[in-house]
């Protein structure tokens, strides 16, 4: 604590020391305290050199080096169990069978649609009956008189063809899968 006063002293030309003067001369510790004071001086006087040189990148290695380690805890591996490994599997397949059978509907209604009889033309359309607030009837029709569209046996042929295709297409993805 001494040495500190002694070397402020010193800073402020209150004290000339030989003996402090050699301390400065052979201790590289009182001279970057020598060379902080003056920096410290040259600040509050507003002359404040244009490059300061202080190393701070050894005091923060030194402090590194001191810092404990922190090791970091294994990360825990979360252990699936078999049972809900197959409830995933079976949904899997549950929703690639519920799609196929869902195109295959869509498939045999559209076919059925496209393959309406000339003799169905002939029945009569279905009628709703509604009542209106006043109390009398007026009938509704649900569709005009539709014109059937014929295939021939060629579009038929074409439109099984794409059917089996989809199909075929339907059992490869599924092998591959699995």
């Amino acid at each position: 604590m001494a040495n500190k006063e002694q070397l402020s002293a010193l800073v402020d030309n209150e004290l000339t020391d030989a003996a402090l003067l050699d301390l400065l001369a052979n201790e590289p510790e009182h001279a970057e305290q020598w060379s902080n004071y003056h920096l410290i001086g040259d600040v509050l006087r507003g002359e404040t050199p244009k490059q300061i040189d202080i190393d701070i990148a050894s005091g923060v290695a030194a402090a590194l080096e001191q810092e404990p380690a922190i090791v970091a805890p294994k990360p825990q591996v979360a252990e699936q169990k078999e049972s809900s490994v197959r409830v995933v599997r079976f949904f899997k397949y549950a929703g690639q069978y519920a799609i196929a059978a869902s195109v295959a509907v869509a498939a045999i209604i559209g076919v059925q649609q496209y393959s309406y009889q000339a003799n169905d033309a002939d029945q009569p359309l279905p009628v709703f009956s509604t009542v209106p607030v006043g109390g009398a009837v007026a009938p509704v029709s649900l569709q005009s008189n539709p014109q059937p569209r014929e295939l021939s046996e060629a579009e038929i042929m074409e439109q099984r063809k794409r059917i089996s295709a989809y199909l075929q297409d339907h059992r490869f993805q599924q092998r591959i899968v699995e």
